[in-house]
């Protein structure tokens, strides 16, 4: 269903309903609820040493909503909303709409139990977006991803080593002049010590190498003030770490 934003933003401000992409939008009464025909296809295999659960599906959207140029002539002021949108910085203003669109991919998730205590576990998505009524991608999809974890598992404590994979998004939309972002890689640590029963200490290292990346659906910046650049994707967070203590009775 559209949201309030999506059909009652009567005044062109940079409210996005979420996105926080630094574009400004105006609502559309007439906005339609999306309606999509969904075919999922998969199967559960188990061993005793392997598992995998793959799924691939395609869902074919009618009045997808999304955002698109104000008019069919962007970039030139000849209207109020674009007067005052570019009186706000942006002179190419969104409206909410709907256009017809696809998405198809697949997930896997699969593990193997080496012999011992370590056991690998990982899953891969990938997901592609395209608009149906013309040329070009659907905005803001996320990149193929492939989270891998290998874990030691004693009787009372285990520690998992995790990858984090995104790949490049390049497949963007040029309707909403929407930015490419590189792929990446984060590293994190996490353990776990059962100190007795009903005792749990758990504690991690996030992004272990303090690596530099833009998530491809993260927001951009808003605040002329910092160390990033206004205007450009907000980067991931940086080297975290954390402890907690669990108890049950």
């Amino acid at each position: 269903m559209p949201g309030y934003i999506q059909r009652f933003g009567w005044l062109p401000i940079s409210a996005s309903g979420g996105l926080a992409d630094g574009n400004i939008y105006v609502g559309d009464l007439g906005v339609d609820p999306e309606t999509a025909l969904i075919a999922e296809a998969g199967f559960d295999y188990a061993a005793p040493a392997l598992y995998a659960r793959p799924t691939v599906y395609v869902r074919q959207i009618d009045d997808y909503i999304q955002g698109v140029p104000y008019d069919s002539t962007p970039g030139i002021a000849d209207t109020p909303v674009e007067m005052i949108a570019s009186m706000n910085g942006d002179p190419t203003p969104l409206r909410w709409a709907n256009v017809d669109a696809r998405l198809y991919g697949f997930d896997l998730d699969a593990g193997y139990d080496f012999d011992g205590p370590l056991r690998l576990d990982g899953v891969l998505s990938y997901v592609r977006g395209e608009r149906r009524d013309i040329d070009d991608n659907l905005y803001r999809i996320a990149p193929a991803s492939l989270t891998l974890d290998l874990t030691w598992e004693a009787d009372s404590w285990s520690a998992t080593f995790e990858t984090r994979a995104a790949a490049e998004q390049d497949k963007v939309s040029v309707t909403n002049e929407e930015a490419p972002t590189p792929g990446y890689v984060v590293l994190n640590l996490y353990g776990d010590w059962q100190v007795k029963d009903g005792v749990t200490v758990s504690a991690g290292i996030e992004n272990l190498l303090d690596h530099v990346y833009r998530d491809h659906l993260a927001g951009y910046n808003r605040n002329g003030f910092g160390d990033v650049a206004l205007g450009t994707r907000l980067p991931g967070a940086g080297r975290g770490a954390f402890i907690r203590l669990s108890l049950k009775g």
